[in-house]
């Protein structure tokens, strides 16, 4: 066995992106997660765990995502090594912004590249959304297809697993806002309902179609007119305190549109590179939680690469 430690950087990512619910994902350039990890001979270790919310991460291979995932990919191409881990978090758990999504993504494309990159690409995702069904409670590829993909993805279908990864416009930019909550994936499912009005379904298709074509096309204010939720964000905007207000200050600051970041707390905004710098928007996103005695923590990015080695 070598001794040689791989260090993967794996992404934050924002799952469902307006009226794409479990279908659209989207890697973020920054943060990103490290996670380092060597053959051994059998079984795995997770030796370090440090960063924001590593007291909540397990050490138990059996319930860390990296781990889970590292071992459903060598089980998918019949490797039988174990795999030492260190993990660096870059995002704490229960923000909307892929935590368990990095995690799971890190550690099954450490295995890849570990087994010699053996199998298609395809693999890796099938391995990383197997681990975060433990988390979320069901297999679901929206946040770990972006992470390992990088791009916006859209899935057509999870089983069988069919993907596609576009680039979005270089001039799209993203302010990701996290405020000091915690909303778990599981929490935030539970809301949702189980029925919706033919007119919400119209909607989501019509918003969803043309979101895409602007990805592609590269249509700023087509992606921003896009991006709205019937469904998913109403349900789940009491679980987000002041939601509404930073949104509105998002949009009152330059952004394009401003939903809620996969399962929340975290408030995306999308702006346009070429009339703003993006400052703006996350400081006033910011003084809304701290005028209401509240911490929120900002990135100010873009749409980025998937998991590479580094």
């Amino acid at each position: 066995m070598s001794d040689e430690w791989i260090k993967i950087a794996a992404p934050a990512t924002s799952a469902n992106i307006g009226a794409g619910f479990d279908t659209f994902g989207i890697a973020l350039e920054s943060p990103c997660e490290i996670i380092e990890g060597r053959k051994i001979e059998s079984g795995f270790r997770i030796v370090e765990v440090k960063g924001p919310g590593a007291d909540m991460v397990p050490l138990d291979p059996d319930k860390n995502s990296v781990t889970i995932a590292a071992r459903e990919y060598l089980k998918l191409v019949g490797e039988d090594f174990g795999i030492e881990v260190k993990i660096t978090k870059a995002i704490r758990p229960c923000s909307g912004m892929g935590s368990s999504g990095a995690s799971a993504g890190g550690g099954a494309y450490l295995a890849h590249v570990l087994a010699g990159e053996k199998g298609p690409i395809e693999n890796v995702i099938i391995a990383a959304a197997k681990a975060e069904g433990w988390t979320s409670g069901g297999f679901h590829a929206d946040n770990v297809a972006p992470c390992i993909l990088g791009g916006f993805t859209i899935i057509r279908s999870n089983e069988p697993l069919d993907v596609m990864a576009v680039r979005p416009p270089e001039n799209l930019g993203i302010v990701a806002a996290l405020p000091d909550i915690l909303v778990p994936t599981k929490q935030a499912r539970a809301v949702l309902p189980e029925k919706v009005a033919l007119k919400d379904m119209v909607f989501h298709i019509g918003h969803s179609s043309s979101l895409v074509y602007g990805m592609m096309s590269g249509d700023i204010a087509l992606i921003g007119r896009s991006i709205a939720d019937a469904v998913i964000e109403p349900a789940r905007q009491k679980l987000v305190p002041h939601i509404a207000e930073a949104e509105k200050a998002a949009m009152d600051n330059g952004a394009v549109s401003s939903c809620i970041g996969g399962s929340g707390p975290c408030i995306l905004s999308f702006f346009d590179k070429t009339k703003t710098d993006g400052k703006a928007i996350a400081d006033a996103v910011v003084k809304v939680y701290s005028d209401n005695g509240m911490k929120c923590d900002t990135w100010i990015t873009s749409c980025g690469s998937g998991c590479r080695r580094i």
